[in-house]
């Protein structure tokens, strides 16, 4: 079995720094971001993590993919064009403080700063698995392999239902991530993925994330 790969608590600063106004904000929308912002700096919030692995690969017919001695039902990974050799699968977390100040502030009726503070650990969790494909990445190029596309369960082309797979692959018990039956992961501000490597797979699309969510049309963030 390959290692597993464990970054706890990476430094997040120059992100928060980062994540100022949204064009098109109102007044209200902006003084409420900018208030989140501040609780984010001023409380501890956050406990980031991500955990990922790579697997070895084999296609095992019917969108069925053999990962070591896991079989992931991954129809968009299993079509993918070239060569795949290897999956990464990798977890990420806020850990739990920032849904319970979230739920705090829905409690006391504030809820257009819950709101706000939700939107921005989205974005900080997102940013958060953008460091874990970044990793995925080096790891992968020390290995002599390209990446391919990333894909969440849920996605067109991976089940939900494929979410404890996914967990168990990428070792998200290190991190705390557990999922519900249902699919939904716990802490909620966590999210798991898949990463294609191998040879000759299509470019990674720095849209990927969003063009494969179900909620990209009316979502706030993209």
């Amino acid at each position: 079995m390959p290692d597993a790969i464990l970054s706890r608590y990476p430094d997040l600063s120059r992100t928060l720094r980062a994540l100022g106004a949204r064009p098109g904000a109102s007044t209200t929308e902006a003084r409420q971001r900018s208030e989140g912002l501040a609780m984010l700096v001023r409380e501890p919030l956050t406990s980031p993590a991500y955990m990922y692995r790579i697997h070895p690969a084999k296609i095992a017919g019917g969108g069925m993919i053999g990962l070591g001695e896991v079989f992931l039902h991954a129809p968009a990974l299993a079509a993918e064009p070239g060569e795949l050799t290897a999956v990464a699968a990798a977890a990420c977390t806020l850990g739990t403080a920032l849904q319970q100040r979230i739920s705090e502030l829905f409690a006391t009726r504030r809820r257009s700063l819950a709101l706000a503070l939700d939107t921005l650990g989205n974005e900080l969790l997102f940013r958060l698995a953008d460091r874990a494909t970044a990793a995925i990445r080096r790891d992968a190029r020390r290995k002599g392999l390209v990446t391919g596309i990333e894909i969440s369960p849920g996605d067109p082309g991976l089940p939900l239902d494929q979410q404890s797979v996914v967990l168990t692959l990428a070792v998200s018990s290190q991190c705390g991530i557990a999922a519900t039956e249902a699919g939904m992961l716990a802490p909620v501000q966590s999210l798991s993925l898949l990463v294609a490597l191998g040879r000759n797979l299509r470019p990674r699309s720095g849209k990927t994330r969003c063009t494969c969510c179900a909620s990209r049309d009316r979502c706030t963030m993209n």
